[in-house]
Order: C-alpha cells, then structure tokens, then sequence
C-alpha cells in the first residue's frame, strides 16, 4: 500500500512539471497584412458584336452571318489571330410592338456577340474601328488584364508579409515586449488584381466611326492593383 502510494505521488509531480511549460506560454499576436502592386495591363478582352432585324427571321440571321463573318475577317487581316476570337452568344427572338397592352409581332431580331483577345493593347481603338467599319453595330466593353500575373503577386506577398511584420512589431512595442518568432502564416487572399480604370462603351457602333471620322477610337489603358494579404501570429518575447 505504501508502494503504490509513493508511485502515484511520484507520476503526481511528473505531471505537474509538464504541464508547467504549456501554463507557461508565451503571448501571441495575431496581424493581417496587406501588399499591392500597381502596373501596367498587358492584354485587353473586347465584346462587341452584330445586329440585325427582319420580319423574315432567315434574312435576318443570313443578314447577322455575312455581316459578323466581315467583322472576323477584318479583324484577322488587322493581326488578330483566330484563337482570340470567341463567339461569346448568339441570339435571336421575335419583336414584339406594344400597343394598348396588346403585342403585335413584328419581325425578328438576331444577335451575335464575339469576344476579341488584343494582346496589342495599342491597337485597341483601332480593333474598335475596324470592327465597326466594318459592319459591327452592337454596344462595346474593353477590360483590361494581365496574361500572367504571378510574379506581380509574388511581390504583393512579400510585401503583406513586410506589413503584417510591421503592424506586430508595433504593437509588440506598446505593449512593453519585442517580437518573437512566427507561430503561423495563412495567406488570406487568391491572386486577383482590380482595374484603376475602364473603359465601357453602351453606345450604337456606327455612331462611333462618324465621330471619330476614320480615325481609331482613343481608349485609355490606366492601371492594374495587383492585392495579396496575409495573416501571421507571432510569439512575444517578455
């Protein structure tokens, strides 16, 4: 009885020794970081596309089909290559003309967009153009992009990192301590970037080349923010 007894005094003591040190931890700080890069973009993605109307719904898709197939090929003669041009819809439905709450069908209406790749962003206003020359007469979007933006992001990190860093070792100092080691890192963002600018047109085509009289339209390219964040948790030194 003794014997056991001692034993249990003795794994009593052990437990308390290791369980000190956990008691014993050190304070953390949790911070989140924030890193942006700003560049230029280096592709644009152009929606534009074709229009046509008829009371004969045959003619009016004939009609769109000669003159979407004249846009292609006017701009695959300006350089754009074939794999950068994408049928992004096509459709047509019936027209309705209302009247009295009374709808009289009057024709046909076919629509069919394409979305243009412009590797050249200089040429932008001139893919415009071109387009519209040559029979393109929907409303137009350009946005701009990077074709790989992983070395921009990269940078964006090593920045979060540098300003979570300094946001811990602030508040390490207000509160009387020194910075410790890193308990853990999460990055809390997935690459992405924002436009500074961009350029949207919801305007009839045609009107557009009789403004600007021949001339490519002027699009202005702005800026990209490439934004990475982390989160780091870092141990306090007394």
């Amino acid at each position: 009885m003794k014997k056991f007894t001692f034993l249990l005094a003795a794994v009593t003591v052990l437990a308390f020794i290791y369980a000190t040190p956990a008691q014993a931890a050190s304070p953390t700080v949790t911070v989140n970081g924030q890193g942006i890069i700003t560049l230029e973009p280096d592709v644009a993605n152009v929606s534009l596309g074709v229009e046509t109307q008829n009371q004969d719904p045959l003619i009016a898709q004939n009609e769109n089909s000669t003159l979407i197939s004249a846009v292609m090929e006017a701009l695959k003669a300006m350089g754009i290559d074939e794999s950068d041009i994408q049928t992004s819809h096509f459709h047509m439905f019936p027209m309705q003309d209302w009247r009295d709450g009374w709808g009289q069908h009057i024709g046909y209406q076919v629509s069919h967009g394409i979305q243009v790749t412009v590797r050249d962003i200089e040429t932008v206003g001139s893919v415009l153009t071109t387009a519209t020359e040559a029979g393109a007469n929907m409303s137009s979007n350009v946005s701009f992009g990077l074709l790989d933006d992983t070395a921009a992001y990269n940078q964006a990190l090593e920045l979060a990192i540098a300003n979570a860093r300094s946001k811990a070792q602030t508040m390490a100092s207000a509160l009387g301590s020194s910075l410790g080691t890193v308990v853990s890192v999460m990055e809390t963002s997935s690459p992405f970037f924002m436009p500074s600018t961009r350029f949207a047109a919801d305007m009839g085509m045609g009107m557009v080349v009789a403004e600007a009289a021949g001339a490519s339209i002027p699009v202005q390219t702005g800026e990209l923010s490439v934004t990475a964040m982390v989160s780091i948790t870092f141990n306090l030194n007394p």
